[in-house]
């Protein structure tokens, strides 16, 4: 397939996946600038923990955040991705609710908890039953339109998730997120766009018909698990996700077994990365080719961190979007999500 035939790719990606994954840029400058006039209750800015309750798509941002804030971070920070609050959530505690529909199940029983706990809450949402919800609680909260995501996939509004949960912590107080670093990480997405794109359209041909292992380290962790999710729903493909230093301590014997494996490994990398990383991903590189397999290496363009992240947010959407269509998939299409959806509704 010709992955530049935009009339080819029409046939396969009837709800334009593909150009919502080309309006990261744009999602991101939407949902900044409705965050730019949003001000939170002081006492947010005293919490003692974080806790961001998203699935799928919806926890991209708190992965993210998670990663490359890491070090910045003053108070604890977990992703929740479950029913459940963990059981340490209290009137010191902040609940970020994000699901882009405003359906999602495990979110909505997360803010009944989060009420009767009496923690503080502010959700990201289109709308939907938890847009009810802070309504009635008078709550603050970010209820955006997704005007940008044409596909109408909220896994497709990226932008809107990661920036806006980020962007909701900036307000608060709770991260160091500039103006600055976010207006140049969306000329940057601009300016790279069509780099990003050649460079998803080579190693997707090379994924075709392998698994795909994506190896990350410090910062961009979070886009690792973000990609992964994209090859799984966008690809219809199984993928894993590994961390530096933490493989190097048991993946590389894993990669013998069993026999006949069709594992490629794609590294993210970035000449940001401390040293003693650098090192650790080119010595991996040695025990993967040692163990007779190939892997492939998607070097992030130099600029600041925050940048670098939203660059790696656009080739992932690329090159699991090129993967679906060399598969002759309909990149929208989640039908088994749908099915359990479906019947789990029964």
């Amino acid at each position: 397939m010709d992955l530049n035939n935009l009339e080819e790719i029409k046939k396969l990606d009837p709800k334009n996946v593909y150009e919502s994954t080309g309006m990261l840029a744009k999602q991101c400058e939407e949902i900044w600038d409705q965050l730019g006039n949003f001000i939170f209750p002081e006492n947010y800015k005293d919490v003692k923990n974080i806790i961001i309750c998203g699935m799928g798509g919806s926890a991209y941002g708190g992965h993210v955040a998670l990663s490359a804030f890491k070090e910045s971070l003053k108070i604890p920070l977990v992703v929740n991705n479950n029913y459940h609050l963990p059981a340490f959530a209290d009137k010191d505690s902040l609940v970020v609710l994000v699901s882009y529909s405003g359906s999602t199940e495990e979110i909505l029983s997360c803010a009944s908890e989060a009420l009767e706990k009496q923690c503080k809450i502010t959700t990201l949402t289109s709308g939907g039953k938890l847009e009810e919800f802070v309504k009635n609680n008078n709550l603050p909260s970010v209820i955006f339109t997704p005007t940008h995501n044409p596909s109408g996939q909220p896994r497709l509004g990226t932008g809107y998730i990661v920036l806006g949960t980020l962007g909701i912590l900036a307000r608060i107080g709770l991260i160091n997120l500039t103006e600055a670093d976010v207006l140049e990480s969306i000329e940057y997405l601009d300016k790279s766009q069509e780099t990003v794109k050649k460079n998803a359209q080579e190693i997707a041909a090379k994924l075709v018909n392998h698994i795909p292992v994506i190896i990350a380290a410090e910062f961009l962790d979070g886009n690792a698990h973000i990609i992964r999710n994209q090859f799984n729903e966008t690809s219809k493909s199984f993928s894993a996700f590994e961390d530096i230093p933490e493989l190097n301590h048991h993946l590389m014997e894993g990669l013998q077994n069993p026999a006949g494996h069709k594992l490629k490994v794609l590294f993210i990398n970035s000449n940001s990365y401390p040293d003693i990383i650098k090192k650790r991903i080119e010595l991996t590189k040695d025990v993967i080719g040692k163990n007779k397999l190939e892997y492939l290496e998607y070097m992030v363009e130099d600029s600041h961190n925050v940048a670098q992240v939203f660059n790696t947010l656009s080739f992932g959407g690329y090159v699991t979007l090129y993967l679906a269509l060399l598969y002759g998939l309909d990149p929208s299409l989640i039908p088994w999500v749908d099915y359990f959806k479906e019947n789990l509704n029964k």
